[in-house]
């Protein structure tokens, strides 16, 4: 394994983000705000260390195509990388003194309004605006909830309770670094790469199979480059819309741009407090439930409906699966909150299809605290945990693609009972599902709902209820956001330990990256030559 190429790779990713956080600057340099002086120490910190592992790699003296080994190597420790990067402007708010702008948080408090933050961290008394991130490890965790499309957070204060202004909580660049780690996590860190690395001589087809979710990796054009690049255009594309109509709505143009960043990167991130339920604004949970489900499908669809002008999603039985349950579901909990906590028709329906396809496509927004509804409806949405998005989406979870083929072999075992000379294949979209597939299926669920297990005891062995446990975890691994309980959409994680933090830091990243990417390079047999 050519461990110089690999490191050669990951430089450039992190060298990426430390621009990244320049922009991030301007924009604190712009609104006047405190967090300059962290993302000027955290944009060298990362140009730095990018730029010291690209030269460390070496020069690349030819084309250089990355093994399948590499590949997953490059994937899983480029993704770490990238979350530790991130958790920099997070960390330094909290813990490098602010150079300028230090009167900041008072200025947009209204000097000294009641009830808000108007102090700087103090890490040592534990006080102040931002104080959560005085831990590294909740830093590491609220920024791998950014790249991995999480959407879990350890803010207890500091979200914003004013659609129109700051108010006192944390500046506009730190919440904006939030939503911006969920768009590049989105359409993954590594697609990106992948559209750049062939100006590095680095070929990048076994880098893009080892990255894009799904047991099934479609190449919408002839170059593996120009699939990535094509990709990201769309996505593009669609967040521009998305921008544009959130503006229609009445949200200002931060706004807007922080939720579409979290909706089309299914992260859920919003700098306000109460989320979208902040907004009262019922076209624009229309709007973003419309976008939600659009970035839960297979992006190889949406580029192939572009390429060919119809809506080839119709032949798709996955989407058709997604589509069905997301539908099935919202109906209803629509229902269960019309029965039996007292909304109407149209609030109902539109509060279950917003919230039911907010933990479908785990992008993890709230238009209301579903924690505090009934069993039932509670029961409708955890079904939804155990789903996810389309393969090849910006979704997470064991996805629906994988959901559909176990269902279709458990339906093919039954018809062999009752014929078992017969030949029966099990197929998807009218085409023979191989059995190494079937197999790889079978083995990443087994192993999803093992690690799933594991963690809950873990946490319930520490001393927490089981919906907190379960839910906490199946959040985690299935990059969804909230739970119910105390880490409801309106609660938040800061409360656990370190320790647990670290724990679903590895959840969120294993779950991210499909499992397979994160445990195979755990094994001896990956690094013997």
């Amino acid at each position: 394994m050519r461990i110089r190429s690999i490191l050669r790779i990951i430089g450039v990713l992190v060298a990426g983000l430390g621009v990244s956080m320049f922009l991030c600057a301007l924009m604190a340099l712009f609104y006047k705000e405190e967090d300059l002086t962290a993302f000027l120490a955290a944009g060298f910190v990362s140009s730095a260390a990018g730029l010291l592992l690209f030269f460390v790699g070496g020069r690349a003296r030819r084309r250089l195509d990355v093994s399948h080994r590499e590949a997953f190597a490059v994937v899983t420790f480029g993704w770490l990388a990238s979350c530790l990067a991130g958790a920099l402007p997070f960390f330094f708010y909290a813990q490098v003194p602010a150079l300028f702008f230090r009167d900041a948080p008072i200025i947009a408090a209204g000097h000294g309004a009641a009830g808000v933050l108007t102090a700087l961290p103090d890490c040592d008394a534990g006080t102040g605006l931002g104080r959560e991130f005085c831990s590294f490890a909740a830093s590491m965790f609220e920024s791998t909830s950014g790249f991995t499309t999480t959407g879990s957070s350890v803010i207890e204060t500091g979200l914003w309770n004013d659609i129109h202004s700051r108010s006192g909580g944390l500046p506009h660049g730190i919440l904006f670094w939030r939503a911006l780690t969920q768009f590049l996590g989105g359409m993954g860190i590594i697609v990106f790469g992948v559209a750049l690395l062939p100006l590095m001589g680095v070929g990048g087809m076994e880098l893009f199979k080892a990255e894009v979710t799904g047991p099934v990796k479609d190449k919408v054009a002839p170059r593996i480059a120009e699939t990535a690049r094509l990709l990201w255009r769309i996505y593009l594309g669609m967040t521009a819309v998305l921008v544009v109509l959130l503006m229609l709505t009445g949200q200002g143009l931060y706004l807007s741009v922080c939720h579409a960043f979290a909706t089309m990167g299914t992260g859920g991130f919003s700098p306000l407090a109460a989320s979208v339920e902040t907004l009262d604004s019922p076209a624009g949970e229309w709007i973003i439930t419309v976008f939600m489900a659009l970035a839960g499908m297979n992006f190889a669809l949406h580029a192939a409906a572009l390429r060919k002008g119809r809506p080839v999603h119709l032949k798709d039985q996955e989407t058709w699966f997604y589509v069905g349950v997301g539908v099935v579901i919202s109906l209803a909990v629509g229902a269960y909150l019309y029965a039996h906590h007292g909304y109407s028709v149209n609030d109902g329906i539109r509060t279950g299809f917003f919230n039911a396809f907010s933990v479908l496509t785990t992008t993890g927004f709230a238009s209301t605290d579903f924690a505090l509804w009934g069993i039932g409806a509670q029961l409708l949405l955890l079904v939804l945990f155990f789903v996810g998005g389309c393969s090849g989406s910006t979704g997470g979870g064991i996805k629906a693609v994988r959901i559909l083929m176990m269902l279709k072999v458990a339906l093919t075992e039954l018809k062999r009972l009752v014929h078992p000379h017969a030949v029966i294949q099990t197929k998807m979209s009218g085409t023979p599902v191989p059995v190494r597939v079937i197999n790889s299926v079978a083995g990443f669920i087994a192993l999803y709902l093992v690690l799933f297990l594991l963690a809950a005891v873990i946490l319930g062995l520490c001393g927490y209820d089981l919906t907190v446990s379960v839910t906490a975890v199946g959040s985690a691994i299935g990059n969804i956001g909230p739970g119910f309980g105390a880490v409801g959409p309106m609660g938040n994680f800061n409360f656990f330990p370190d320790s647990l933090k670290w724990l679903q830091v590895f959840l969120m990243l294993a779950g991210r990256l499909e499992l397979y990417s994160v445990f195979i390079v755990m094994t001896p047999e990956f690094w013997r030559r």
